[in-house]
């Protein structure tokens, strides 16, 4: 399976547990790896026959300004399903979400959860 892969989207977005998590935009890094088959793009050249990342990305975006969700896990999962819907030739994609500077009383990297999705688990 091709893939295409976009690493460390950055956005920003009001979603966590808590309360003030909401209430004031918080940064957040998207990385997808995306799989479909590119023989079809890579006979025609064409945009259509392919995702278009940029397009990709702008729905991450789009998400993440949307209506406030607590876990990450949650915003990973709308993320892959609306890149389905938009995407017909996407057979299947992996999120990773990391929320950065989250403070939970111990020092770490980043924490992030990624999930790995196939267009068949949403119907579409």
């Amino acid at each position: 399976m091709d893939e295409i892969v976009i690493k460390n989207l950055k956005v920003r977005g009001r979603h966590g547990c808590f309360a003030a998590e909401r209430d004031k935009p918080g940064d957040f890094e998207v990385s997808m790896r995306l799989f479909l088959d590119f023989s079809r793009a890579a006979q025609s050249d064409e945009l259509s026959d392919t995702v278009d990342y940029p397009s990709a990305m702008k729905i991450v975006e789009e998400v993440f300004s949307g209506p406030s969700v607590r876990l990450i896990e949650k915003l990973a999962d709308k993320t892959a399903r609306e890149l389905f819907v938009r995407f017909p030739v996407l057979e299947a994609a992996e999120i990773e979400v990391a929320k950065l500077g989250v403070d939970v009383g111990f020092e770490f990297g980043r924490i992030s959860a990624a999930i790995r999705r196939n267009r068949s688990e949403y119907g579409i």
